[in-house]
């Protein structure tokens, strides 16, 4: 079954820098591919999400894209994740536009997800990993460009594009 979900994608200086931070993920943890790294900012499941887009689109030219940042480590359900800070409200902004949590998701926690566990296997390795990038932290980006991705059996391929306001 497709899944949909809207994304930033992480530029290569965040990836590299993050991957460096990380290092190897201990086993029984599952990697997530530094390829598919990025951060969600509206999940609709199966749903085609054209309308949303559509109405996202209409607003793209007065939404400001984010400058966000990665910044300390959590774990939630059984992934181990970074979290996204931004500055100013425009992540916010654009969560909103993009219909953040229309899958069902709330509230809204922009994050990267890293590595994950069998669900209902032992947490002790992820909290273990997350803890120790509780005091990372990451390089300043602006994201130009908001990804609409189709997702079926791990693979996110991307099927549109919505273009944001760079400040300046």
């Amino acid at each position: 079954m497709t899944r949909y979900f809207s994304a930033f994608d992480l530029p290569a200086a965040v990836s590299i820098h993050l991957a460096e931070a990380l290092g190897d993920v201990p086993a029984p943890l599952r990697p997530t591919p530094r390829g598919q790294w990025h951060v969600t900012v509206g999940y609709y499941g199966a749903v085609d999400p054209v309308e949303r887009l559509a109405s996202l689109r209409e607003r793209a030219g007065e939404l400001a894209a984010p400058t966000l940042r990665l910044r300390g480590s959590g774990t939630f359900a059984s992934v181990v994740l970074l979290v996204v800070r931004g500055r100013g409200a425009e992540l916010a902004a654009i969560a909103e536009a993009a219909d953040a949590g229309a899958g069902g998701h709330e509230p809204y926690r922009p994050h990267v997800t890293v590595a994950r566990w069998a669900r209902g296997g032992d947490p002790a390795p992820g909290q273990a990993l997350a803890a120790g990038l509780a005091d990372y932290t990451g390089p300043w980006w602006t994201p130009s460009e908001l990804v609409l991705y189709a997702s079926e059996l791990g693979r996110h391929t991307p099927v549109d594009r919505v273009r944001l306001r760079l400040p300046g």
